[in-house]
């Protein structure tokens, strides 16, 4: 006949076992961390049909001036997620050529969200390939923050930048931005919700 503290103790004892009935697997005193929420983005891997540099969900932009300094263009050769990327290639001198899209995110204050994407990059220069966050109230901007660049020429590697949103947040503009010359690919866009 078991006692109640045995009963007690084989409980406790099952418990710090887990499912995989290795002691130690399951710290019943330490909560499960939470799950990050995606924040859903429009076209985040690129793989909606696109005409020349217009791609559903995105803008390009550069800096200034009436002649095209950058090609922009959905590379359906080149793609770390799925069967396409995007890339930016600088022709002539220019302070940054870009892409971006808006994300209300007014529900998330206080909230601690990661911004982050598959990045390549052929000969970039040393201001880079980055991802870029303009944090925006209803009329203002709020803070900028940017990911440290990528330069040189390397293959798709995940870039991320993580931020927290002020009480006065609506919305955030995403972007990404060559600062240089050279070449970059994007891929597999991602925003989420880590804390």
């Amino acid at each position: 006949m078991l006692n109640f503290s045995s009963v007690v103790a084989a409980l406790a004892l099952a418990g710090a076992m887990g499912a995989s009935g290795e002691a130690g697997a399951t710290d019943l005193a330490t909560p499960a961390p939470a799950m990050a929420t995606d924040i859903k983005l429009v076209n985040a891997s690129f793989e909606e049909p696109s005409n020349g540099p217009r791609t559903p969900g995105w803008s390009a932009t550069q800096h200034y001036g009436p002649t095209r300094d950058f090609e922009w263009a959905v590379d359906t050769d080149v793609a770390s997620d799925g069967k396409a990327s995007y890339r930016i290639k600088r022709l002539r001198p220019q302070a940054f050529g870009m892409i971006n899209q808006g994300a209300i995110v007014e529900a998330y204050k206080g909230k601690t969200l990661e911004y982050s994407a598959m990045m390549k990059t052929e000969d970039v220069g040393p201001e880079g390939w980055l991802l870029v966050v303009n944090i925006e109230s209803r009329n203002a901007l709020l803070e900028q923050v940017r990911s440290v660049p990528a330069t040189g020429k390397h293959d798709f590697k995940r870039y991320s930048v993580r931020f927290k949103l002020p009480a006065d947040i609506y919305e955030l503009k995403l972007g990404v931005m060559l600062l240089d010359a050279g070449t970059g690919w994007v891929d597999d866009v991602k925003l989420r919700v880590v804390d």
